[in-house]
């Protein structure tokens, strides 16, 4: 709005400018004639000078200058009511105007019997006449270069993509950019947690609109501003806003809109209930070619487009039994999860809207063990997935994060993998580490902000109390990814798989040594001295679930 009020008011300024000019000319020319000097021959026109005939060249001019007027509303006025078409032939016809004002006032100036050095008559005529004809000569110039300019950027920006060994790749002025699969997963994934897709439409009244928006869009805090500008270099497209502490990335333009946005999540489809709402701004998208959303059937399509997206945002549910994958995965996390811990326990924290249940579902198949749940909110019922077996979080979560996070959720996942191995180990349970776990979870997350004005601590301080820890004997004991109290046999108490073979080759599994006890009949310390040592025992086979 205060951009707005600030251009009303530049261009009333400017108008008002014009208009005290010519009234200085006009002030001028009818002081002379109305009352002419002894300088002038007490005479207007002056003696010796032979006045143009104004029903001649004059009149004709008028009628241009008129005409012109006309044509140029009438391009407004279709411009106000999205007919691009018809706002073209109106700006065609004020130029060609503009062109036969230009030539005539030239042929005029030719056949006049004065110059501009003959008094004030010439000084009149030609400066009134000139700077009028330079109000048509310069935006009519300026309107074609401006043509001609977007016609050679068109030229110069011309892209093409398409699908080579399974990857995307963008052709430029014989430049290759190539978008690869891993790129591609790890964008459809961040998209999922944190991008949109949106149809917004100004001016609009029932059936009607002035202008049309079609805008892919991904939103972040300021401190992960150099992701969006990642995204937008290796997507070559797009802008980038900031407000306050929030950044945000955009691509609305037809071309990218066509040639990139579309293609890639084409080629790579969302998982998340935003694929639904992609569907929609595909149609949308579809319609920009050949200008078909021009037309008034593509208007009433954009329309119903446009309530469709609404509706779908509120009502639609994530896809069921997706296939995970890893960079997926990567993109998703560090759009949605969190690093965390509930008091010193670590966890893999996902939580989203209860509609995105189904997505969760599936990435709780992917890790094969965590807790699903759901939370009412005044905000709204959320779901949430949170995985804090140490054995998936040690073996399978940190390797698949280490190296492949790019905004700053890296910084708070490498803070919280020095907790992972705290209490891999067993140094929670000692003062020394419960000290460093506080102290950490004290600068992760939200705490980590630029925004947040919290104590901040050296990450030298961090590193000198781990040091200090690990010198020190580690609670536990690691045989064959099992955890022990040093120096015994005593296994840690947690919940441990466990696989059971008979003698025909047949396996169960159970989630604790207690469950299998129950199951099968054979005492707990039974099963844990089978497992410990390997030995069988009444044609059964103990094992631990090495999934992880």
């Amino acid at each position: 709005m205060s951009v707005q009020r600030g251009l009303n008011i530049g261009v009333g300024l400017f108008i008002v400018s014009e208009a005290l000019f010519f009234l200085a000319i006009f002030w001028t020319f009818f002081h002379s004639a109305l009352s002419p000097a002894v300088e002038l021959g007490a005479m207007w026109p002056p003696m010796g000078i032979e006045a143009l005939d104004p029903f001649e060249l004059p009149l004709i001019n008028t009628i241009i200058l008129l005409a012109s007027g006309f044509t140029v509303t009438y391009g407004h006025h279709f411009l106000i009511n999205g007919k691009r078409g018809k706002t073209l032939y109106g700006l065609l016809y004020t130029i060609i105007l503009a062109v036969i004002f230009t030539g005539l006032q030239g042929v005029e100036y030719s056949v006049s019997s004065f110059t501009i050095s003959d008094g004030a008559f010439g000084s009149c005529f030609y400066f009134g006449t000139g700077f009028h004809g330079l109000t048509y000569v310069a935006p009519t110039s300026l309107f074609i270069f401006i043509l001609l300019f977007n016609k050679l950027i068109k030229k110069e920006d011309k892209i093409r993509y398409q699908i080579k060994n399974k990857a995307l790749v963008v052709e430029s002025n014989n430049k290759s950019i190539k978008l690869d699969k891993n790129f591609i997963q790890w964008l459809v994934g961040f998209t999922d947690a944190e991008g949109n897709f949106n149809i917004s439409l100004k001016g609009l009244n029932k059936n009607t609109y002035n202008s049309l928006n079609i805008t892919f869009q991904i939103g972040l805090h300021i401190d992960d501003l150099h992701i969006l500008e990642y995204i937008k270099d290796k997507l070559n497209c797009g802008s980038i806003s900031i407000s306050e502490n929030r950044c945000n990335f955009f691509v609305n333009d037809q071309k990218s809109l066509i040639n990139v946005i579309l293609p890639i999540f084409k080629y790579m489809e969302l998982k998340s209930s935003k694929y639904f709402q992609f569907l929609i701004f595909e149609n949308a998208v579809n319609l920009l070619i050949n200008k078909k959303h021009l037309s008034p059937e593509g208007k009433l399509k954009i329309l119903e487009y446009y309530k469709e997206i609404k509706i779908v945002n509120l009502n639609s549910t994530a896809r069921e039994n997706m296939e995970i994958e890893q960079s997926w995965l990567i993109g998703f996390t560090e759009g949605d999860a969190t690093f965390s811990t509930n008091k010193l326990v670590p966890r893999l924290k996902f939580e989203n809207h209860i509609k995105e249940i189904e997505l969760l579902k599936s990435i709780l198949n992917y890790f094969k063990i965590g807790n699903l749940s759901t939370n009412s909110r005044e905000s709204g019922n959320t779901v949430i997935l949170e995985i804090n077996n140490i054995h998936v979080l040690f073996n399978i979560v940190l390797p698949l994060y280490i190296d492949s996070m790019l905004t700053k959720k890296f910084l708070d996942f490498s803070d919280w993998s020095i907790i992972v191995k705290i209490y891999y180990y067993g140094y929670h349970n000692l003062p020394e580490g419960v000290e460093l776990i506080n102290l950490i979870k004290s600068q992760m997350n939200n705490y980590r902000l630029s925004s947040n004005s919290s104590v901040k601590f050296e990450n030298s301080i961090i590193l000198e109390k781990l040091n200090s820890l690990l010198s020190l004997p580690s609670p536990y004991e690691i045989k064959n990814n099992i955890r022990f109290i040093r120096d015994t046999e005593k296994l840690v108490s947690e919940k441990l798989n466990i696989i059971v073979e008979d003698a025909k080759g047949n396996k169960q599994y159970y989630a604790s040594i207690v469950e299998c006890s129950k199951q099968i009949s054979i005492s707990r310390k039974t099963i844990k001295d089978c497992l410990i040592t390997g030995i069988s025992y009444k044609g059964y086979i103990f094992k631990f679930d090495t999934l992880y």
